[in-house]
Parts: C-alpha cells; structure tokens; sequence
C-alpha cells in the first residue's frame, strides 16, 4: 500500500522467485528501488538497482542481508 508518490527508497531482501512481484507492487513508485540478491547473476529487475550479497549461505540468506543493512546504518 505503497503512495505513489512516494520518494522514498525502497529496499527488497527476498528470494528471486519474489522479485517479480516486488517490481510489479512498485512499478509505479518514484523512490530508488534496491534489490539484493546472493546469486551468481543479478535477478531481472527492470528500473530496480541491483545490490549483489556476499554470502556462502544458499537458505533464508535474506535475513542476514537485512541484519547486515541495518548494521550499517
């Protein structure tokens, strides 16, 4: 329920079968799109950028990924 007017930056942590649907629910949002991913290759993510996760874990790796973001901030 995103405004879609809405400058904000939104972030995406979440298996690649999601990815679709993250960029469909926001494709008319005008705020900087992030997705993160773990695999070798960046997902198809159209106006998205794409924020490669180094990780040797292949399960539930997103939960680290966002640990680690608001650990940096």
């Amino acid at each position: 329920m995103l405004r879609q007017d809405t400058d904000d930056e939104i972030l995406f942590f979440g298996g690649k079968d999601y990815v679709p649907l993250f960029c469909t629910l926001t494709q008319n949002v005008e705020g900087k799109r992030n997705v993160f991913y773990s695999a070798g290759q960046a997902p198809l993510a159209p106006d998205c950028m794409p924020v490669k996760f180094e990780t040797s874990t292949r399960t539930n790796w997103h939960y680290k990924c966002a640990i680690a973001f608001l650990d940096s901030m």
